[in-house]
């Protein structure tokens, strides 16, 4: 009979795989203590959040689940679940981070949008920009024909404007000229 804070465990993990875009299985032996507090909080900034567990109660929580048929086998020895409920990149850019600086943790393998990736997938998936860099980019390249047009217009404009002016010039200079021989 399993007891109640297994069940809890499992019910929380099912839950959190529900309303996850991503989820994150990495290992953290090594850590400590106040290593995983740090990274925990790296991971609630990015609107993540980092659950413990053991292998067979992540198992149990992901029976019927699309894409876990591979991610048995990366369910062995010490696991960290990181479920991202906003952008399915910014915490897997946050755990390499973090690695970088303390070497751990090591990413095992990953669940996006219900696809399983494993952890050279998962590392590629580092190097994409986040949304909001993307939307950010892509704001960009819609203004750029837009400027340009208008330097165009602007430039159209100032060439005649000056061909105006040169204009007037020439008939002040020509009208000068004339008052200056008749006297």
């Amino acid at each position: 009979m399993p007891k109640d804070k297994n069940i809890k465990i499992v019910e929380e993990i099912k839950e959190n795989m529900e309303k996850a875009k991503s989820v994150i299985f990495v290992d953290y032996l090594g850590l400590s203590a106040e290593e995983v507090n740090e990274f925990r909080q790296k991971m609630k900034e990015d609107d993540a959040s980092v659950v413990v567990a053991k292998n067979t109660l992540i198992k149990k929580a992901s029976e019927g689940k699309e894409g876990v048929k591979n991610l048995e086998k990366d369910l062995e020895g010490p696991t960290m679940a990181i479920f991202s409920f906003s952008d399915p990149i910014s915490p897997i850019k946050t755990v390499f981070e973090f690695a970088k600086k303390y070497e751990l943790p090591k990413t095992k393998s990953a669940l996006i949008e219900g696809s399983y990736k494993n952890a050279i997938e998962v590392e590629e998936l580092k190097d994409i920009p986040s949304k909001e860099e993307l939307l950010g980019r892509f704001v960009g390249s819609l203004g750029s024909p837009v400027s340009k047009f208008v330097f165009a217009l602007g430039g159209i404009q100032n060439k005649f404007v000056y061909a105006v002016n040169a204009i007037a010039q020439k008939k002040a200079e020509g009208s000068s000229q004339s008052e200056g021989g008749a006297n």
